[in-house]
């Protein structure tokens, strides 16, 4: 206000006056609307000026980026701050970009454990999305060495969905094959990585070797067949009825359609398989190996597998059934490096491996590009095409009902019931029960660890049934078993206690029990009259 006043106070003397003379009322009254209006056009001006980027303002991009755990619906295509490469980092303007189930993992927040460990528990901590790129370096820093501006790679870095992204020189980022578009080169990163890994690092790949892709004709499925027919391999591609052609196509010796074939009831045994769908049991899975056959398992499960997914819940079922067995079940976490990427470079440079692109999408598009890869039928993979020339609309709020909001409650909702269920509820028992345990027998010494033990037992064996995830029957069997146990363990058996102590699957309890143990079995001994 004082900044108008000091402006209007000598206007309002200039026209009252114009080098001492005094204005006439017929001017004044003219002067006083065109002054009005040059003060308001002046005002205006200067507020458009300040709200206009300087030149020295920072440069923006489109990214994709998401807020709240939810459906793809969620995911907005923003403007934010384009990236600036450090010292070691290039710049990498974005050509094309793929989709993969870890990206509806991160955007939906599943499996629910995840976001304990990694996502974030409430909302996403890392708001942008994607991995797998392929562009053109824009920029690189004064000590890079592998690249210059001008260079065409490929690689996998967080963040991918946007139209820069910057990545260390040495970390997954290779020259992209001249043979490959950038689409193609795009696909490659996660699946072709997670398939060489779990054929070479897991399952030990060898030539000559039966080997069975299970979702053949998916991301990972193609480039698994094509990556175990260079391998020189014998490959068996299981996928739908619609597939089964390509599936051949691409390098397969066999393909199953498993609409009309149940490949686990067949007679053949294959040396390792390569589980990408999840949808057999450990059981069904090792009656088609050989005696020293390898399962690879690779991905998290779908997106309806909220709690614990496939990733968590099958290395307990291994680490269970694994000391009956000869075969070996194995998980897989792809780790992205340069290393295998140039390997899949080479490979696709001599053309034994060619990426598989069933849809494309741009980048605006991306919600229905993650709503199609999660129905479960994409053929290969699921492509990005991030055009510089293409006018890109940004996106609104996301819509209400997309968001998940029930998830994250019951996420602290769990957390809380399980801890003062596994640690806060066995122990008051425990003392309940002790206490009830020395009213009735003064003369014997007080047993609240074992109580303690056979209750946290207990709960440990209804929470393996759950985690095992075979059914109310599986889940009222390991009830029964471990309420049995506990309730010999209670009463000092001592082949209760030894059950019981190993049946935890505890470490730690098996050093502790060994040690109290021991020392009551000899109270007990000594408690007892020579016959």
């Amino acid at each position: 206000m004082r900044g108008m006043a000091s402006l209007v106070q000598p206007l309002a003397a200039m026209i009252d006056s114009i080098d001492g003379v005094p204005l006439t009322v017929e001017a004044r009254r003219w002067l006083w609307p065109i002054v009005a209006i040059c003060t308001a056009a002046l005002l205006f001006t200067s507020a458009a000026l300040a709200q206009t980027p300087g030149s020295n303002a920072a440069p923006r991009m489109k990214a994709i980026v998401y807020h709240n755990y939810g459906s793809p619906d969620v995911l907005r295509l923003e403007e934010i701050e384009k990236p600036v490469p450090n010292d070691h980092q290039v710049l990498v303007r974005v050509r094309a970009a793929s989709v993969n189930p870890l990206d509806w993992h991160y955007t939906r927040g599943t499996p629910y454990i995840a976001r304990v460990i990694a996502f974030g528990l409430l909302k996403p901590e890392v708001t942008r999305l994607g991995v797998d790129y392929a562009g053109t370096v824009e920029a690189v820093g004064k000590n890079v060495t592998r690249f210059k501006p001008g260079d065409e790679v490929l690689g996998g870095r967080t963040g991918a969905f946007a139209e820069y992204v910057t990545v260390l020189e040495d970390r997954a980022v290779v020259l992209k094959p001249a043979n490959l578009t950038f689409e193609q080169a795009a696909s490659v990163p996660i699946a072709a990585i997670t398939a060489l890994q779990g054929l070479r690092d897991k399952g030990k790949i060898q030539p000559g070797q039966k080997v069975l892709i299970n979702g053949a004709s998916g991301g990972v499925g193609t480039f698994a067949v094509q990556i175990a027919k260079s391998f020189g391999a014998d490959v068996t591609g299981v996928c739908s009825t619609r597939n089964v052609g390509m599936v051949r196509s691409i390098g397969a010796d066999q393909g199953i359609d498993y609409t009309r074939e149940d490949f686990t009831k067949s007679d053949q045994r294959y040396d390792l398989i390569l589980d990408n769908v999840g949808n057999h049991s450990l059981l069904e899975y090792r009656s088609v190996l050989k005696p020293k056959g390898i399962l690879v398992t690779v991905g998290g499960g779908g997106p309806d597998d909220r709690w614990f997914g496939t990733f968590f819940s099958r290395p307990i079922k291994a680490l269970i059934l694994s000391p009956f067995v000869s075969q070996k079940f194995e998980m897989l976490l792809a780790e992205l490096n340069k290393e295998d990427l140039g390997i899949l470079s080479d490979l696709m440079q001599a053309g034994k491996v060619k990426p598989v692109i069933d849809r494309r999408y741009s980048l605006s598009k991306i919600p229905e590009a993650l709503g199609y890869l999660e129905k479960g039928h994409a053929r290969g993979k699921v492509a990005i095409t991030v055009d510089p020339n293409q006018a890109l609309l940004l996106h609104s709020s996301p819509d209400v009902s997309s968001v998940n909001t029930i998830g994250p409650v019951l996420i602290v909702l769990a957390l809380v019931t399980i801890v003062i269920g596994v640690t806060i509820v066995p122990i008051g028992v425990a003392f309940a029960l002790n206490r009830r345990f020395q009213r009735r027998n003064p003369g014997k010494r007080p047993y609240r660890w074992g109580l303690y033990f056979s209750i946290l037992s207990f709960l440990g064996g209804i929470g393996l049934g759950i985690i095992l995830d075979s059914g109310g029957s599986a889940l009222i069997t390991c009830g029964v078993i471990y309420a049995v146990l506990a309730w010999f363990f209670a009463q000092r058996r001592h082949w209760a206690w030894i059950a019981l102590t190993i049946l935890s699957l505890n470490p730690v309890a098996w050093i502790i029990n060994s040690i109290y143990l021991r020392k009551r079995w000899a109270e007990d001994s000594a408690a007892t009259p020579a016959i």
